[in-house]
């Protein structure tokens, strides 16, 4: 599921249709959108942390966050790949990465 359509499934399931009339991928017009009072607007906490315009206001959400991973090859993978995917496997197991906002359009 996209970003977009994440969006819109969790206004369907709080009981509302959110009027979009603006749309961008890129943070900084998204950012300027709600600056100029034209809306709300979603975006990882990581985008937000990179540039992040005067006078927004940010609040994190608690959305789920899908994470998936993907690899070439059949298994057994290569040493630093087993690696990899076992320590992201350990650190979601533990919960120690936060939610941050979930992502979508202006």
């Amino acid at each position: 599921m996209n970003c977009r359509q994440e969006l819109l499934q969790h206004c369907a399931d709080a009981g509302f249709t959110p009027p979009i009339a603006y749309t961008s991928d890129d943070i900084i017009v998204k950012q300027a959108f709600v600056a100029a009072g034209l809306g709300v607007t979603t975006m990882p906490g990581l985008a937000l942390r990179s540039r992040h315009l005067d006078g927004v206001q940010a609040t994190e959400l608690s959305a789920v966050r899908r994470i998936y991973l993907a690899t070439y090859g059949e298994p057994p993978a290569p040493p630093a790949t087993a690696a990899f995917v076992e320590a992201l496997q350990r650190v979601l197991r533990s919960g120690a990465v936060g939610t941050g906002a979930a992502c979508g359009s202006a």
